[in-house]
């Protein structure tokens, strides 16, 4: 009796994982069918990257295609499945001015960009996109492992990054800086270096929703942040805290969600102790 309902436990354990399986394949093919196009194809990844970026508007960018192995990646609650992929796509983009819609017309972004985005040929996934700045910042340090910025991402309000979206966004990368400007915290225009995520998301329990998350690195640093944990409250959190945003925008929409500072670099004091 028992060996028949262990038999038919493993049954319906098996029934589920095929189940679950089958989502997901279904799930990547929809998206797949969604961009309509064989991103095997480079004139093809060449047009999707305009598409989800908005850079095809932009003057004197230059694009370069190779394939690549994902051997490393940190992006938090997603590198399990990041990390491994084998033959995606990397475009670098160079020589990007950003050009808002909300800035006057005739202000000319300071930095001069170079964007690496990495685009899974299969799904439609974009596995990273980001910028590097050209330049020594000693107060811009590096993002924190995966694990560690799972933990504050949840701990700051109960968020997660699910997975990736079915369908691309409605709005480019470009339209989701517009409305990061037009909230008027701080301009993508000064930041040194901006690492963006197209990535379905919830927070405090919500219904996940496909969301651009766009972090901005070395910025101005700010003066109306939260003071962080384990600082005094008699004065600011040192400048490598508040030269950074990290803004959720609703990738249907593009209204803003809300903004707030995490994940945040690991104390260098801390480190050098450990």
């Amino acid at each position: 009796m028992r060996s028949s309902r262990k038999l038919h436990s493993i049954s319906i354990l098996r029934k589920a994982l095929l189940i679950m399986l089958m989502m997901c394949v279904f799930r990547n093919c929809c998206f797949a069918r969604q961009v309509g196009t064989d991103l095997n194809k480079l004139d093809n990844v060449d047009a999707y990257v305009d598409k989800l970026t908005g850079f095809g508007t932009l003057e004197q960018i230059s694009k370069s295609f190779s394939r690549f192995d994902v051997n490393d990646d940190n992006t938090p609650f997603l590198h399990r499945q990041i990390k491994g992929k084998k033959n995606v796509w990397r475009i670098e983009i160079k020589n990007v001015r950003l050009k808002l819609k909300s800035v006057w017309p005739r202000y000319k972004d300071k930095y001069l960009r170079n964007f690496e985005v990495l685009v899974d040929p299969n799904t439609g996934h974009l596995l990273r996109f980001r910028s590097k700045f050209d330049g020594y910042d000693p107060n811009m340090l590096p993002e924190p492992s995966a694990e560690v910025a799972e933990a504050q991402i949840r701990g700051a309000g109960y968020e997660i990054y699910h997975g990736f979206p079915s369908e691309p966004p409605k709005i480019s990368f470009l339209e989701a800086l517009d409305a990061i400007k037009a909230k008027g915290l701080t301009s993508p225009l000064l930041a040194k270096e901006i690492y963006a995520l197209y990535v379905m998301e919830s927070k405090m329990k919500s219904q996940p929703r496909p969301v651009w998350a766009i972090t901005l690195r070395g910025i101005p640093p700010l003066h109306f942040i939260t003071v962080p944990p384990g600082v005094s409250p008699d004065k600011l959190p040192p400048i490598w805290l508040r030269n950074r945003f990290r803004f959720v925008v609703n990738a249907v929409t593009g209204k803003v969600l809300f903004a707030n500072t995490w994940p945040q670099p690991i104390n260098p004091e801390k480190k050098k102790k450990e």
